[in-house]
């Protein structure tokens, strides 16, 4: 049953004397129509709320990715750039290790290769490097021209051979050296599954090993090999790096280059008084200048002295070299070891390039006071727990991480330890030096 509304009258209205229901009633209706506008309006502006919001998100995404796909269009710009950088790095010291360039019969730190001189500068980047001798190191792969005969053949005589100095090496290092340290690696080298003695060690020796391996029978490609030979830690293979070469041909060690370690390995029993006549008296233009200058201490003859130290093992000039850069354009950032090989005519040609992206978050950082070639190399060997231990694992989160520049490393190996000039600084960036 619909409820009537009240009726008032004009006389009600004008003296405003009506009834209070009728009043309440009345504002009651006013108020139910309003009612759904109001809904409508709160409706249209939550609508529009939500609107501006997905747009705001949308555009925001188009933003991110817009300058996420700029970062990366410009990380890749400079990362190609940087490549290039350094292979017009590598044409500049081909063309200074070429025949028309150096004179190839001998090599040493005063040629113009192992000099400080500053590329063209480069816009917007750095460009630094530096040339090692590899002839000046130990080459693993001379063991490969062993046979049983010439292995005992050579323990047995009285002048210096790679097996000699190889185990003196080892022995300077403080490790354990015993009958199976040589035969192992040549029978790693070697073509034949015949053991090269009985301390060697091939594929079913390495059968048993955890995981199993195969041995390469084939000349090593890169020197971190040596670790998987049976009988070698990756501890020691780390400490002997600075001092060991894996080149694709038999090798003699230059004595006008080679660093302390390698010197003192080769003075079969004469220790520092051999490294400071050779230290003292390089370069040496000849063999026979070198023969002289270990002649003033031993008085035994030129001709004892080439038996002793025969040109088989030693040279005064090189074949091989390796180039280190460091690359930084913009945000990247490289570092390339290229191995070079000079021939008897032409530049070097590049028979191998190792390039390394360096993460943005890690500095290059010259160390303001470098250790020494033991500390480093124990450093280089020693695990990442063992680096961390003590204090400074307690503020690990705070640590900056840094890699030490790789021509101040050479330098530490072979110019600071030898007290000659600096090996071969290529710096180039804003002109200067």
């Amino acid at each position: 049953m619909k409820s009537k509304r009240p009726v008032l009258h004009c006389t009600q209205l004008l003296t405003g004397s009506y009834p209070l229901g009728a009043f309440q009633s009345l504002r009651a209706s006013h108020q139910l129509m309003a009612s759904p506008r109001r809904q409508q309006s709160g409706v249209a502006l939550l609508a529009t709320l939500i609107l501006i919001l997905a747009l705001t998100l949308i555009l925001g995404n188009i933003f991110y990715r817009h300058q996420i796909d700029v970062s990366q269009a410009t990380g890749s710009l400079h990362g190609d750039q940087a490549v290039l950088l350094a292979i017009s790095g590598e044409n500049w010291a081909r063309d200074l290790l070429s025949v028309a360039n150096d004179d190839t019969t001998t090599d040493h730190f005063d040629e113009v290769w192992a000099q400080a001189i500053p590329l063209m500068p480069v816009s917007g980047g750095l460009l630094t490097g530096c040339l090692v001798d590899l002839s000046s190191l130990i080459n693993l792969n001379n063991f490969s021209g062993y046979t049983a005969a010439s292995l005992k053949r050579e323990r047995e005589s009285s002048a210096v051979g790679l097996v000699k100095v190889w185990e003196t090496l080892l022995r300077e290092r403080d490790f354990l050296v015993d009958q199976k340290r040589v035969p192992v690696i040549i029978d790693w080298l070697d073509s034949g599954d015949s053991l090269i003695s009985p301390a060697g060690a091939e594929q079913a020796d390495y059968s048993s090993f955890d995981p199993p391996r195969f041995p390469a029978n084939m000349a090593i490609a890169d020197t971190a090999e040596l670790a998987a030979i049976d009988g070698y830690s990756l501890a020691e293979v780390q400490r002997l790096m600075p001092w060991i070469s894996a080149l694709p041909e038999q090798t003699k060690i230059n004595v006008n280059t080679a660093p302390v370690a390698v010197l003192m390995a080769l003075s079969d029993g004469m220790g520092r008084d051999f490294v400071d006549l050779v230290l003292d008296g390089r370069p040496f233009l000849t063999l026979q200048d070198f023969y002289k200058a270990i002649d003033i201490h031993l008085r035994v003859g030129e001709a004892v002295l080439a038996v002793r130290w025969p040109e088989s093992l030693v040279d005064v000039k090189s074949d091989f070299f390796q180039l280190n850069l460091d690359v930084t354009l913009g945000q990247s950032k490289l570092e390339v070891k290229s191995i070079m090989h000079r021939k008897p005519f032409g530049p070097p040609a590049v028979i191998r390039r190792e390039i390394t992206v360096v993460p943005a978050g890690v500095a290059t950082v010259p160390s303001d006071n470098p250790d020494s070639d033991e500390e480093f190399a124990e450093d280089l060997a020693s695990s990442g727990d063992e680096r961390f231990s003590g204090t400074d694992k307690a503020g690990e989160d705070d640590q900056e991480y840094y890699l030490r520049p790789i021509c101040e490393i050479t330098d530490s190996y072979f110019n600071r330890s030898t007290a000659l000039g600096s090996t071969n600084g290529i710096n180039s960036g804003n002109g200067n030096n």
